[in-house]
Parts: C-alpha cells; structure tokens; sequence
C-alpha cells in the first residue's frame, strides 16, 4: 500500500524563522546601502530638508517610490499626483503578496499585515525562495525586514547628511543596484517551463507601457501580465 503525500508544514511565526531571514538577507541588505546613500544625497537636490529625507525613509521604507516622487516634491506639495506615482510604482506589491498568500494566510491577519507592509523585493524573493522549499514561516519575512531596514535609513541618513547639492545616481549605477540584485534573487527562483510564460508577459508588457505610456505605468502593466499569465498557466498545466 503506498504511502499518503506528506501534509505541507503549517504556516508558523517562530524565532528560529527570525533569524533565518535574517541570515538570508545580510548580502542583499549591504547592497542596499550605497543606494540609500544615493536617495539621501538626491533629496537634498529638492525642499526637503535632510531630517525630512531621514523621516521619509523611516516611515515609507519604499526606494524605488521614494526616487519616483523626489520629481514631484515641491511648494506646494502635489499630494494627489504623490500618491498615484507611489501607488503605480507598488503596485507589483499586490502580485507579490498573493504569491506569499498560500503559504502564509492562514496565520492571524494582526500577524501578517503589519509584516507585509514592511516586504522589499529581495525580502520577497527570499521569503518566497523558503516558502517553495517547505520553510513556512512569517519569521523568515520579520528578519529580512530587520536586516534591511536599518541599512536603508542609515544609507539615507549618510547621503542626506555628507551630500551636498546631490549626487549622480545615474553616474555610479546606482539606480539599476536594486533592480539587478532582484533580478538574480529571481532566477533562484525558477521552477520550471511554467515560469517562462509570466516571465515573458512581466517583460513585453513592461517593455510596451515603456514605449507607449508615459510616467510609471510600466510597473503595474508588467506585473498584471505576468498575474495574468501565471492565472493562464496555472489553469491549464
């Protein structure tokens, strides 16, 4: 008689999980630091204040959004316009947490949405690396929150403080730092040829909106073909 599968290890919120995080994101959580830097120096460059660009990354913990909206700060402050472009450049965030879902909803939502307000992109690939691998616990994502965010503030708070007038973000590469370190995070995530489709969909339908519609749009029609596409997959393996 054959054996029955074994259960899949209940969703969990453990210390153990904490520093495993922890552990996974301290190379990911240096990379962030010149790139904290390069955002401290940059706001200088608008009316923000270096206390206020310090605040602004202990309160948001949101790079790419906090680079998207230094264009628009200014008197007075365009607040509708802000939160649009904050909303667009999150938007893969919604993607994001329904992956995590499976693995992670059955623990008590006063757990759960407090954390994942706090989830990066390399903290994401990380955690859901660990999810895939049987490893279900919201401790994982806890511990790379910690690692991550305060290199991020104290990138922020070098920057702001040692910059003057701001700093060539595009000169040093500092702008496709993040970009590059979530790409290879990514690729430890392949599973099969039923990833090649979502990944195909996330790249032309970013490379279109690129091409075709002006701003941050290409975040959000990136990631709602790639849900798409994984939706299509899913259904017909």
């Amino acid at each position: 008689m054959d054996s029955l599968p074994d259960k899949p290890e209940p969703a969990k919120f453990t210390r153990e999980g904490v520093w495993h995080g922890m552990k996974l994101t301290t190379p990911y959580s240096l990379s962030a630091l010149p790139f904290g830097i390069a955002f401290g120096a940059a706001a200088l460059g608008t009316t923000l204040s270096p206390a206020e660009a310090i605040l602004m990354s202990v309160i948001t913990f949101a790079g790419s959004a906090q680079f998207a909206v230094l264009g628009l700060w200014g008197v007075p402050l365009p607040v509708a316009a802000i939160v649009l472009t904050s909303f667009l450049v999150n938007a893969r965030h919604i993607v994001m947490g329904a992956a995590l879902y499976p693995y992670l909803g059955s623990l008590p939502r006063r757990w759960l949405y407090p954390i994942s307000a706090g989830m990066t992109d390399a903290g994401w690939a990380i955690t859901l690396q660990a999810m895939m691998n049987g490893r279900r616990d919201l401790g994982i994502l806890l511990g790379t929150i910690i690692m991550q965010w305060p290199v991020w503030v104290g990138g922020t708070a070098l920057g702001a403080l040692v910059g003057s007038g701001g700093l060539d973000v595009k000169r040093w590469g500092l702008d496709v730092l993040i970009a590059g370190v979530f790409a290879t995070s990514v690729v430890g995530l392949y599973r099969g040829r039923s990833d090649i489709l979502p990944w195909v969909a996330a790249v032309a339908g970013t490379l279109a909106a690129l091409l075709w519609l002006p701003g941050n749009w290409y975040i959000l029609i990136g990631g709602l073909c790639a849900g798409m596409a994984g939706l299509w997959s899913s259904r017909n393996e």
